[in-house]
């Protein structure tokens, strides 16, 4: 019987490691895989996250933007007693075209019009007793509708009015609050206009030296005007503007809404508020030549 041969200490531990080596090596191919596919899905759940983040900013800024516009097409309207002075009577005959309220004067070849631009979250019919009392001293006014009752969505609404109505020889721009700035932002680049009227309000841009005949009236009980602004914009108005400084008036009474949010108790009538405020814009347009 052949004996066999003894294997060295050395071969044996050699054919152990390679033995060992031959069953981890799989192991160590399918652990690289899983760290591979682990990353991949990593990278995946952060793109689904990434994703999921921009749908929620995206989601926010809708519904935010969407929030903006319903607030600011429910705002202030013509309170019902105030209703009549959307209607003709014996001085002014009333009509609507679109988003534009004439004004125009019976008996009167008016040649000089005013058109008016609403505060922000104002209905434009809000102004009618204002616009109806100017136009009864021979001026034709109109009141312009605003895209969601705001002056900047409309900006450029005068080019239609000037357009539509070449009888009229001077052309006179204001509003109130915001309506007044973006009134005073149009009339920079149409030639066509003359003069401002800035109620509860006041420019942006410097109009000093501009050719702008201006006319500023504001109430000494307005909560709602930024009276820093107001003072601050005197430099960018012309040297000859007419200040009005209404005693005991507020912001609200320039029109007929009701009272505006935040807004000052006023020290006089409603309606004596509104006698000086069209006296002086009468007056203002007399003097435009």
């Amino acid at each position: 019987m052949k004996k066999r041969k003894a294997k060295s200490s050395g071969e044996e531990e050699y054919n152990t490691f390679s033995i060992t080596m031959e069953l981890e090596r799989p192991l160590l191919y399918n652990d690289e895989n899983y760290i591979q596919k682990e990353n991949e899905e990593k990278k995946i759940l952060k793109a689904k996250a990434r994703k999921k983040s921009i749908i929620l900013l995206l989601s926010v800024f809708i519904i935010s933007v969407i929030g903006f516009f319903i607030w600011l097409s429910n705002g202030y309207t013509l309170q019902s007693d105030y209703i009549k002075y959307l209607e003709s009577n014996s001085k002014v005959e009333v009509t609507i075209d679109k988003d534009y309220t004439y004004f125009t004067p019976k008996n009167v070849n008016a040649t000089k019009g005013f058109i008016f631009y609403p505060g922000e979250r104002i209905e434009s019919s809000s102004y009618a007793k204002l616009c109806n009392m100017i136009a009864s001293y021979g001026y034709k006014v109109v009141a312009v509708d605003m895209p969601f009752n705001y002056a900047k969505f409309g900006e450029n609404k005068a080019d239609d009015v000037i357009k539509n109505n070449p009888d009229i020889t001077k052309w006179v721009i204001g509003g109130d609050s915001l309506g007044g700035t973006i009134a005073s932002d149009y009339a920079i680049n149409n030639k066509n206009v003359e003069a401002i009227v800035f109620i509860s309000s006041y420019p942006k841009a410097n109009i000093k030296e501009l050719g702008f005949k201006v006319l500023s009236i504001w109430g000494s009980k307005d909560n709602i005007v930024d009276y820093k602004e107001l003072i601050n914009s005197k430099d960018k108005l012309p040297e000859d503007t007419k200040y009005v400084q209404i005693e005991g008036a507020n912001h609200s009474q320039f029109a007929n809404y009701g009272t505006y949010s935040g807004d000052g108790e006023a020290l006089i009538s409603s309606d004596e508020q509104m006698d000086i405020t069209v006296r002086n814009i009468v007056n203002f347009l007399y003097n435009i030549q």
